[in-house]
């Protein structure tokens, strides 16, 4: 097999050149815009049935622009994350990396780049964050416990006091109880102040 269909074959993605203009008028793409996203390539170039543009998640439309507008303005490449609705309407985020290619009247006569599906990324950040939130709502749970039972240790004091001698164990007792959360306390605190962090 050919190296640069096989290379092609495995991208999560896939190459284009398109024209500089508002609807990023699609020249050429290879096939892992169908692969990866749905659509038959056919239906994008010269926008026979749709822009790329059109692909754009309505919220990231602007962004996109920024981007490629600024970097354009610079002769620098871009990079800029955001959303693709999917054949199926989902939104499937990716990372674009693009450029503009002039000619030798130093003309802006297309643009170029990669966009490669980074959705699994998102997936796992979602969870991850997911995960953190729920800890510190599990930390927040644990802190007020352990304020209770820090109560819990100074009342036993007193009562320990209240009895006098026969009390001396329960005293013992109420001591370590209040210096095991205390120590807790402190655990679970710093636990907390690492996730606001």
């Amino acid at each position: 097999m050919d190296f640069r269909d096989s290379i092609l074959g495995r991208m999560a993605g896939f190459l284009y050149r398109c024209m500089a203009d508002q609807a990023y008028t699609m020249i050429e793409m290879t096939d892992g815009i169908t692969r990866v996203f749905g659509y038959p390539r056919s239906d994008l170039i010269g926008n026979k049935v749709r822009s790329f543009a059109s692909l754009i998640h309505p919220d990231d439309v602007a962004l996109v622009d920024d981007a490629v507008l600024s970097s354009l303005a610079s002769r620098l490449d871009w990079s800029v994350e955001y959303r693709i609705i999917h054949a199926n309407g989902t939104p499937i985020w990716v990372s674009e990396t693009g450029g503009g290619v002039w000619n030798a009247a130093d003309q802006l006569v297309y643009t170029e780049g990669s966009i490669i599906n980074i959705q699994s990324l998102y997936t796992r950040l979602d969870a991850r964050t997911a995960d953190m939130a729920f800890t510190a709502s599990k930390t927040t749970e644990v802190l007020r416990t352990l304020r209770s039972l820090k109560m819990l240790a100074m009342n036993a004091s007193i009562e320990a006091a209240r009895a006098g001698t026969t009390g001396a164990g329960f005293a013992f007792l109420a001591h370590e109880m209040r210096a095991l959360a205390d120590q807790t306390e402190e655990t679970a605190s710093s636990i907390a102040r690492g996730r606001q962090a």
